[in-house]
């Protein structure tokens, strides 16, 4: 089996790299900042598939299939969340309806002011910090390697291994020079609020609610091109005034954490397989947007196909 590196320690590069050990392969990842330390630290990383078309939606059905089990797993951060997702307009029946262990509609009586239609579903809800970590562990406990330093140049981390995985997420619009990934600026706020037991989205207008099992998450903003990553103290306020109108008490709740990061905005995901001019191959993986933990294990094992094609 060729020797492989992986490019980030998000959850895009964690999971290629995870999926890439279980195949069999000898992998070593190259990142700048550590798993807790990435932006997925910071998502809401609720499994959520409603906007996906294509190959997406093969990728986040896997996804689904593999979080499914960790929900039954003490200390895997992945719990089985009831979920309202709530819409300005009627909206059909989404495409994974059958893949879900309960949906339904919400009733119109319980549905907020300027909302029409929504969805009563339980989804796989992952709270970051426990997860990366516990996905981290696996993976130096498989004999994994992890070298703490920057990459700056594709053609140089290649030169170091038979094959490169990109998952650089944001930074790939200057490593892998494309003009096409930008930032979503996104920051959420994670609050001790254990009488909230029925989480919230609307994606309209980016209200969140996310019981996890690490407290609850509110948020938050998607901001295109916005490149700064310190707590934006009025867009926090912002998010616990517009949380409140939901859920009141948490208005009072205690703020435990502020998180800020940059997702890897792209019309569409990049996951393909690049043959340099010297002979050196490049899977990139990166692009995922605000769905990169719904898409992370779908993506990872499309990653194992394309080296194995290669091995």
């Amino acid at each position: 089996m060729p020797h492989i590196s992986v490019i980030g320690s998000g959850v895009i590069g964690l999971s290629s790299a995870r999926c890439l050990q279980e195949a069999g392969f000898s992998v070593r990842i190259l990142t700048r900042e550590m798993p807790l330390q990435t932006t997925s630290v910071a998502a809401g990383a609720v499994w959520s598939g409603s906007a996906l078309e294509g190959r997406s939606r093969d990728w986040a059905a896997a996804s689904l299939r593999y979080f499914l089990p960790l929900t039954e797993q003490p200390g895997s951060g992945v719990i089985l969340q009831r979920m309202r997702e709530v819409y300005p307009e009627p909206v059909p029946d989404p495409w994974y309806r059958a893949l879900l262990p309960a949906f339904e509609r919400v009733p119109a009586r319980d549905l907020p002011a300027g909302l029409v239609d929504g969805y009563l579903m339980d989804v796989p809800m992952i709270a970051p910090p426990i997860y990366l970590q516990a996905l981290h562990d696996q993976y130096l406990a498989a004999g994994g390697v992890i070298e703490e330093r920057a990459v700056d140049s594709l053609d140089d981390a290649a030169a170091e291994a038979d094959l490169l995985v990109n998952c650089s997420g944001v930074g790939a619009r200057k490593l892998a020079d494309d003009r096409a990934v930008y930032p979503m600026r996104g920051q959420t706020l994670l609050i001790d609020a254990p009488d909230i037991a029925l989480g919230y989205m609307d994606n309209s207008r980016v209200d969140h609610i996310f019981p996890r099992a690490d407290g609850v998450l509110i948020g938050g903003v998607k901001l295109d091109g916005d490149w700064r990553q310190d707590l934006d103290p009025a867009i926090s306020a912002d998010v616990i005034r517009r949380t409140s109108a939901i859920e009141s008490g948490i208005a009072e709740a205690k703020v435990r954490q502020g998180f800020t990061g940059l997702r890897p905005g792209r019309a569409q995901v990049r996951l393909e397989l690049e043959r340099r001019a010297d002979g050196k191959a490049i899977i990139h993986n990166y692009g995922h947007g605000s769905v990169g933990y719904t898409l992370s294990w779908g993506c990872a094992v499309e990653v194992v196909a394309l080296a194995r094609d290669l091995a």
